[in-house]
């Protein structure tokens, strides 16, 4: 009886010395990265100018409630007076707020009965936005003592 070896498959097998080199290309291509490069250029100059720009309202914002708190309080300095003559004055409030300058005019104001009367104007003006003063008015009796 013979004995019958199997078949033996072709003896081939992968030579690890020169690979085969895959057809699919792996990577980036020079145009895709530039491509990437500029939306994300595109995309932190948008961010970086909205952070700038908030900043810049919020220094604004800061500056215009200053405005209006410095006003009421030399409007209320002026109120608490007991005569109010008539003329214009002019000043700032020193080392604590020293961008700020403030204008008070006390006229008579026109019309019958008027006499007694005071119109108190406040201007006050932060000197990087000198367009956008806060302006109060007031109109007073003359002299508190007498009613008057």
């Amino acid at each position: 009886m013979k004995i019958q070896r199997p078949a033996m498959a072709p003896f081939f097998s992968a030579d690890t010395r020169y690979p085969i080199p895959d057809t699919r290309e792996k990577g980036f291509t020079l145009l895709e990265v530039m491509i990437a490069m500029a939306i994300l250029a595109t995309v932190l100059v948008t961010v970086f100018h909205s952070q700038s720009q908030s900043i810049a309202m919020a220094n604004e914002s800061r500056a215009l409630t200053t405005l209006a708190l410095l006003a009421q309080s030399r409007m209320a300095e002026i109120e608490g007076r007991q005569d109010l003559s008539t003329g214009q004055t002019t000043g700032n409030f020193g080392d604590d707020f020293p961008d700020y300058t403030w204008t008070a005019n006390i006229s008579q104001p026109q019309g019958p009965g008027s006499t007694y009367l005071r119109k108190i104007e406040i201007t006050v003006v932060h000197n990087y936005y000198p367009k956008r003063p806060c302006k109060l008015i007031l109109y007073r009796p003359a002299n508190l003592n007498t009613g008057r």
